[in-house]
């Protein structure tokens, strides 16, 4: 009978172990929220930001800083299994993590006082969201398709 009873343990511990696996696994669906709650995120806190601030007031661009590099964060944390997802939180990281880093040279450059590498900050900030609008429409319409 002993033999029965561990046999019956180790049946309900599959069943356990296998129900957790499979809740656990991210949906495309999931996946999609995941990721759209993150760019939705920055989206408005980069309005409220610049609709506080005035633009190209110092104060705001490092508070921008702050949003794009917690925008770049938070999206490396989230984990996907399907492919064509993580291309897109790849464009998505790169955005983000090049925004930060040219914010904060653009910073630098109003602090100094060296208004042609302001200038160019500005270009490269305005050039690195250039890809947004695409991405988003392509993230939006690929999470709409049913999953496979």
């Amino acid at each position: 009978m002993k033999f029965k009873v561990q046999q019956l343990g180790i049946l309900a511990i599959a069943i356990a172990t296998s129900c957790l696996a499979v809740s656990c696994s991210n949906s495309k669906v999931s996946q999609c929220s995941n990721i759209i709650k993150v760019v939705n995120q920055t989206v408005t806190d980069t309005r409220d930001i610049t609709a506080a601030g005035t633009k190209g007031d110092v104060g705001t661009i490092e508070k921008l800083v702050g949003i794009f590099d917690k925008a770049a964060k938070d999206l490396d944390s989230v984990i996907l299994n399907d492919e064509q997802l993580k291309t897109y939180k790849g464009q998505l990281l790169t955005m983000y993590q090049g925004a930060t880093e040219i914010n904060k040279q653009l910073v630098a450059s109003i602090k100094e006082r060296k208004s042609t590498k302001v200038h160019e900050g500005l270009r490269k900030s305005r050039d690195i969201f250039s890809p947004e609008r695409d991405l988003a429409t392509g993230l939006t319409q690929y999470c709409k398709e049913p999953e496979k």
